[in-house]
């Protein structure tokens, strides 16, 4: 009887740990994932920067438009995550700096399921939850963005 109240409590005792210890993982879970999103959504306002200067600004621009030369957006700011290349009608943004696990997945939300957002694996961007799925990067950069490295391209029209 004894031994059976005392395995119980151990029991209890246990279970009451483990449920304190998910309570308190829970708010660095939900942070990580704030931040994901945090930074997606700034890369998406980068993103469409990149595309506004091409747009109204330099329309034959190559290469690497410098951040100072962006036009601002309201909702952009500016964190020194970011880089982008400009190759013909393609538009490559990438992260320069270590960004949550999470990103590909919530550039993925923004991105609509677009196979134009992902990571950069052996010069190809790989879309998330697209297997079979590689789109070639621009010969420019290709070699250039490191494996796992989030990416999310865009295509434009130029006159």
């Amino acid at each position: 009887m004894y031994i059976f109240a005392t395995f119980t409590a151990i029991a209890a005792l246990i279970a009451a740990w483990s449920t304190y210890e998910a309570r308190q993982m829970q708010p660095l879970v939900q942070g990580a994932a704030a931040q994901a999103q945090a930074q997606a959504l700034n890369m998406a306002e980068y993103r469409a920067s990149v595309i506004d200067y091409l747009n109204s600004v330099n329309p034959s621009f190559e290469g690497s438009i410098p951040a100072s030369q962006l036009p601002g957006i309201a909702h952009y700011a500016a964190t020194g995550l970011w880089n982008n290349y400009v190759e013909g009608n393609t538009i490559v943004v990438y992260a320069i700096a270590p960004t949550a696990a999470g990103l590909p997945s919530f550039m993925t939300l923004l991105a609509q399921g677009s196979v134009l957002a992902g990571v950069a694996q052996s010069g190809y961007l790989i879309p998330p939850g697209a297997p079979g799925v590689a789109v070639p990067l621009p010969t420019g950069i290709a070699n250039a963005i490191a494996n796992g490295t989030p990416v999310w391209m865009a295509e434009i029209s130029r006159g």
